[in-house]
């Protein structure tokens, strides 16, 4: 059962490296611009066939593609010449010449960073953006190669015409004229058209190839550029490229066309180190991802030349995402896997679900294990995969034929939450009560669900003796001190009559929350002990008796009332209703097309209940920070928090600082955990010098938002010193020049066991089972590596 990444604990200082985003979603085409009309939609056809199966991939009758040598201009074929030839506007196609432009121009940096809004209006015409939510700022290559609406139009204030149309003219387009509103022509809905066929050569200029003279440009632009663009066919918008095993410059977008309607349009040059081919595709009716998929078919040569007899322009859907499992072996190494999504959940239910349960328990299960993956995708970055395999993310075993069919049954399905997937939690059994997230990770958003689940209420309570010293043993693992357990009892419920909080006497704190002791008693003796928190306890002559009732959080879908509710002749989409009320199944990667306000104007639609605040980005020289709109008025101080930390950390240190530190603030606690994959108890995460933050006010009412902005300050200037270190090297050294510049800091613990400190090991403060075991596990590489530096030897020689 899956446990999510979450908020900090109040007194914890951390940080944990992380690496950069790796793998994600496949997404739609970035451009949304207009609905076809009904009698637009396209025609029913026979279904193609996926490149890459093994078998000829039939090219739909009504798409048009157009592939040549682009050294060899007589080595070429095409379909539907007429289209070809038919000047159309380029859509997001236009943004590699809006890129050139503004990076030509200085108005944006190579390492600029912009976060997304998702919707914007500029220029009268409203913008939404398709692409996945990183929850972090983007670069101006991932702009491009998600397409990015937001960024490209939000420079029509600051891009002089001028300049753009310089790059216009350079690439082979005529200028735009004065009078064409510059937000949509930045992202080629509006200005002089352009023939599909002309494409190719457009952007084989623009990336300087071919017999024709480049657009010219810095090094540094083009670099940024073909980042972008091969980055688009990686892992963007023509990531279907990337999915065939070919490597490409592309760039996707969504046209109008002068008939009616819209067109998904792809122009790539391949491979994507010395392009030799270029194709430009153009499918009437569908989205660029769409085009991309044909074009994946015709640069890997799996297409075949006779069209079907019945026309069907919209083409195979991009192959299926895969993720990366981190699966640990009887020696106790982690070796990653890199695994078909679906193929994962299939194995997600043989661990987790009901070997007996119903068709349709089985694939509301599926469809709930995929939303978990999606949305905690990079979880574990910062060990090189996504998800692992045990309860921390969601055990796997072997699949069945039953676990396979329930994942093909839903393949691709997820519950969405506005534009993005839900982060949707289940277990094993809710003992009759479900409960909200918040109370059991604080801070944690909550989605509308019953209080009580009648289709499990029938099963029988269990009960657990468990030894008086299993108990200390766990309440050590949470990070308690103390030798003897001299009684335990409940302090506090909540409303589902879960426990709060306990009372361990005779240790010291002497209270623990009833989520992290069943947490700790569960990795120190088996979650068959204390199978969850509704219970009761009471002494006995050798230790404690625990009855109770559920198996797990009892967050989200219940596994044994799923089954139950199967057998009584409910459908998967009845039992996803029952639990997640408020959210809807949608297709991973599924478009989204919206309406310009200029084609019909409306006042914009209200925004989501739960939409993050939009947060704007700061571009400095020395720091660069983003944050949510509701926190713009804190940017100052925050800038000058860091500036002071900075300084001070450097001159103690003996060490100059970076040119450039960026920040990121997240609004919510599930966008800082989205960003930095780390358990709800962390309060920041630093990679070189990026820093992402819980939200401000979150920190400032624990009162740690100095404290925490001086840690990561310290990892951002001294990891790089100490790369080849133990994690504990690199965590004592923060901890260490923190205290040196905020003497309010307490001093390391005092050693215990005659000079001896157990320095802790990278996994326990990578994988603390607790937020107890975190705070011991920090304490203990402050005492190790303050022993260090008592030893004599300088911060840099601490090993």
């Amino acid at each position: 059962m899956p446990v999510p990444p979450r908020l900090q604990d109040p007194s914890l200082i951390r940080r944990v490296a992380a690496v950069a985003a790796g793998l994600l979603l496949m997404a739609a085409a970035g451009i949304a611009a207009t609905r076809p009309p009904p009698d637009a939609d396209p025609p029913a056809g026979p279904a193609p066939v996926l490149a890459g199966t093994g078998q000829a991939t039939p090219i739909p009758a009504g798409a048009a593609f157009f592939v040549r040598g682009l050294d060899t201009p007589r080595d070429r074929r095409e379909q539907h010449s007429d289209i070809l030839d038919t000047p159309i506007l380029p859509g997001s196609v236009h943004k590699a010449l809006t890129l050139v432009a503004a990076l030509e121009a200085d108005v944006i940096r190579p390492d600029s960073g912009a976060m997304c809004r998702r919707v914007v209006t500029v220029d009268g015409v409203r913008f939404v953006c398709a692409h996945p939510d990183l929850h972090r700022p983007l670069t101006p290559a991932e702009a491009l190669a998600h397409s990015c609406n937001d960024f490209f139009v939000s420079l029509a204030r600051r891009l002089p015409r001028e300049r753009l149309n310089r790059v216009r003219l350079a690439a082979g387009l005529p200028p735009l004229p004065g009078s064409v509103k510059l937000g949509p022509a930045l992202v080629g809905l509006e200005g002089p058209r352009v023939t599909p066929r002309a494409l190719v050569d457009v952007l084989a200029r623009l990336a300087g190839v071919g017999p024709d003279p480049a657009v010219p440009m810095r090094a540094s632009t083009r670099a940024v550029l073909r980042e972008g663009l091969a980055g688009a066919a990686s892992y963007g918008t023509a990531a279907a490229i990337g999915a065939q095993g070919e490597s490409a410059l592309a760039k996707t977008g969504t046209a109008p066309m002068p008939g009616g309607g819209v067109a998904g349009v792809v122009v790539a040059l391949a491979p994507a180190d010395r392009p030799t081919r270029g194709v430009v595709v153009v499918a009437p009716g569908a989205a660029g991802a769409d085009a991309a998929s044909i074009a994946a078919a015709l640069l890997s040569g799996a297409d075949r030349s006779q069209a079907p007899a019945r026309p069907n322009p919209v083409a195979a859907a991009a192959p299926a995402p895969t993720i990366r499992l981190g699966r640990t072996g009887r020696d106790g190494r982690t070796r990653v896997q890199v695994m078909d999504l679906d193929g994962y959940v299939a194995e997600v239910l043989a661990g987790e679900g009901q070997p007996r349960a119903g068709a349709a328990a089985q694939q509301a299960l599926a469809i709930t294990a995929r939303t978990f993956a999606a949305a905690n995708r990079n979880r574990h970055r910062a060990e090189g995969f996504d998800l692992c395999d045990t309860t921390h993310c969601q055990v796997v075993r072997p699949s069945t034929s039953t676990t396979r069919d329930a994942a093909a049954a839903t393949a691709g399905q997820v519950l969405m939450d506005g534009a993005q997937p839900a982060s949707v939690f289940y277990s094993a059994w809710c003992g009759g009560r479900l409960e909200n997230a918040s109370q059991v990770w604080e801070g944690a958003a909550d989605f509308d669900h019953p209080d009580v689940d009648d289709a499990c209420r029938d099963e029988p309570p269990w009960e657990s003796d468990i030894r008086a010293r299993d108990v200390e043993r766990a309440l050590a693992a949470a990070g308690l001190r103390g030798g003897r357990l001299r009684g335990l009892r409940v302090l506090q419920r909540n409303r589902s009559g879960r426990v709060v909080r306990l009372r361990a006497d005779g240790f010291v704190p002497s209270e623990i929350s009833g989520t992290d002791f069943r947490m700790a008693m569960g990795r120190v003796g088996g979650w068959q002990l204390l199978k969850s928190t509704a219970f009761e306890v009471e002494r006995t002559g050798q230790g404690y008796r625990f009855r109770g009732r559920g198996f797990g959080h009892g967050v989200g879908l219940c596994v044994v009332g799923a089954g139950a509710r199967s057998a009584r002749g409910a459908t998967a989409a009845d039992i996803l209703r029952f639990y997640f009320p408020t959210l809807r199944v949608e297709r991973l990667g599924a478009p989204a097309i919206t309406t310009t306000a200029a084609a019909r104007p409306a006042s914009p639609p209200p925004a989501p209940a739960r939409a993050p605040a939009t947060p704007a980005t700061a571009e400095a020289d020395d720091v660069q920070v983003a944050l949510p709109a509701s926190e713009a008025g804190e940017r100052a101080a925050l800038v000058s928090l860091v500036r002071r930390s900075r300084d001070a950390i450097a001159e103690a240190a003996g060490i100059r600082a970076p040119a450039t530190i960026r920040i990121t603030v997240h609004p919510t606690v599930e966008a800082f955990g989205r960003a930095s994959g780390q358990p709800w108890w962390m309060a920041g995460a630093t990679l070189g010098t990026a820093i992402d933050l819980l939200s401000l006010r979150l920190l400032s009412q624990r009162g740690i938002l100095a404290p925490t902005v001086r840690h990561e300050i310290a990892h951002a200037l001294l990891d790089a010193a100490l790369a080849d270190r133990p994690l504990w090297v690199r965590e004592g050294a923060a901890i260490h020049f923190s205290r040196l510049i905020d003497p309010a800091l307490p001093e390391p613990a005092a050693d215990t066991d005659r000079g001896r400190v157990a320095c802790p090991s990278d996994a326990e403060l990578l994988r603390a089972v607790s937020a107890g075991a975190q705070r011991d596990a920090y304490a203990r590489a402050d005492a190790c590596f303050a022993k260090a530096l008592a030893s004599g030897r300088r911060w840099t020689e601490v090993r």
